[in-house]
């Protein structure tokens, strides 16, 4: 009898263990599903990985119409989704890539949540994430490093404009959506 109960765990184990795998890839609050991304991901596509992160987003953020986020959307992203995708990322580049891999470079460089700082402070980020060559902002998505290769933090940067530039504010209020979904906050003890 313990060898068949024994026999029956071992054929179930593995199809939970599955389940529950699959069930981690789908947000709790918006039911949208990670599963490519993580596919993407563990193949090291990251270029595709990248643009798979937006068209996530805009789902998650209900602005798939629109094709791109604006503020609101940015201070209201799930955290349950954000966290997915933010763990995908670090699991699959061995901690190199991911929304809490850029936020505390963010923060070293003397930028806010949710509050804009001087200009200066937000360029050094960039050039500390690989955004900003020789002065300027790189034009985007062509001259993204799409590879283990680039800064810590260089990806995802799922943004649909070629410049980023303008986008100091959008990735303040992003950075302060990151840290209300304690997102690469640190813990303290």
């Amino acid at each position: 009898m313990k060898k068949l109960l024994l026999t029956i765990a071992l054929v179930f184990i593995p199809v939970m263990t599955f389940a529950q795998a699959q069930q981690e890839l789908v947000s709790a609050e918006t039911g949208v599903n990670y599963a490519r991304l993580a596919d993407l991901l563990s193949q090291q596509q990251w270029r595709r990985a990248n643009d798979q992160t937006l068209n996530l987003l805009l789902q998650a953020s209900g602005r798939q119409t629109q094709g791109w986020l604006d503020l609101e959307s940015y201070r209201t992203l799930p955290c349950s989704d954000l966290e997915i995708i933010d763990r995908l990322w670090v699991e699959y580049s061995g901690g190199h890539f991911g929304f809490s891999v850029q936020l505390p470079i963010f923060l070293e460089t003397g930028n806010q949540p949710g509050r804009l700082i001087d200009e200066t402070a937000f360029e050094e980020f960039g050039d500390r994430v690989g955004w900003r060559q020789d002065g300027d902002w790189i034009f985007f998505k062509e001259n993204l490093n799409f590879s283990l290769d680039s800064p810590e933090g260089h990806l995802p940067n799922p943004r649909q404009v070629y410049e980023v530039s303008g986008n100091r504010l959008d990735y303040t209020t992003f950075a302060q959506r990151l840290v209300e979904c304690n997102i690469g906050v640190s813990q303290q003890p």
